[in-house]
């Protein structure tokens, strides 16, 4: 009992450190976060206007993955990005070193599954 009286205030000063590290980098750590599940379901939203634009000519199924490639994942990144950033800071700082841990996590259990690891 008198481990975790010694451990536990160290713990807590060691998170209160991870907190004020992780806020100065926010903006990094949600923009990693978007990008990276736009890798990971990045498959699934090309399939997706692959098969609705299948019967159109070369240009258009060109100019429409551009348009997909430069605003449409362009957007999701911004506006994403501040999206997670306020979703992460919705939790309170207290909790804000196991949330971002828990996102890495679950992003790569979600790797994993689709064979990106």
């Amino acid at each position: 009992m008198d481990v975790l009286h010694t451990i536990l205030p160290q713990l807590v000063a060691a998170l209160a450190g991870s907190t004020t590290w992780i806020q100065a980098h926010m903006a990094t750590i949600s923009t990693a976060i978007v990008t990276t599940l736009l890798v990971i379901f990045g498959d699934e939203i090309n399939g997706f206007v692959k098969k609705h634009i299948r019967g159109y000519n070369f240009l258009v199924r060109t100019a429409a993955f551009v348009l997909l490639c430069v605003f449409g994942y362009g957007m999701l990144a911004a506006a994403g990005a501040s999206a997670v950033r306020s979703l992460l800071l919705y939790f309170g700082s207290g909790y804000l070193p196991l949330t971002v841990i828990a996102a890495f996590v679950v992003m790569g259990m979600l790797a994993e599954r689709k064979r990106y690891m």
